[in-house]
C-alpha cells in the first residue's frame, strides 16, 4: 500500500519510526539521543552508516537517497512499516 508524502511527514512529526523499501533496498527512520541530551533523527539504508539530522526541518531538507529528496521518490517506496 502506497502512502502519500503528507502522511510520511505526519509520521515524522509524530515521532513514528518508519521502515520502507525503495529500488530493492531497505531504509529506516529512527530517533536517538546523545549523551548531552540532544535528540536527532537517524536515516539510513539497512546495515549502512546512518545520517543524523538535528530536527524535522533538517531531515526534510537534507534526507536523500542517491542525491534525490525523499519527497521526489516517496510515491515509489514499498513495504512501508510504521512503529
Amino acid at each position: 500500500m502506497n502512502h502519500n508524502f503528507e502522511e510520511f511527514k505526519n509520521w515524522i512529526t509524530s515521532g513514528n519510526e518508519i521502515e520502507f523499501s525503495y529500488q530493492g533496498k531497505r531504509y529506516s527512520v529512527t530517533y536517538g539521543g546523545k549523551e548531552n541530551g540532544e535528540e536527532y533523527i537517524s536515516f539510513c539504508e539497512f546495515y549502512k552508516p546512518d545520517m543524523e539530522f538535528v530536527d524535522y526541518n533538517d531531515f526534510m531538507k537534507n534526507a536523500k537517497i542517491g542525491g534525490v529528496s525523499l519527497s521526489k521518490i516517496w510515491r515509489n517506496v514499498e513495504d512501508i512499516n510504521i512503529f
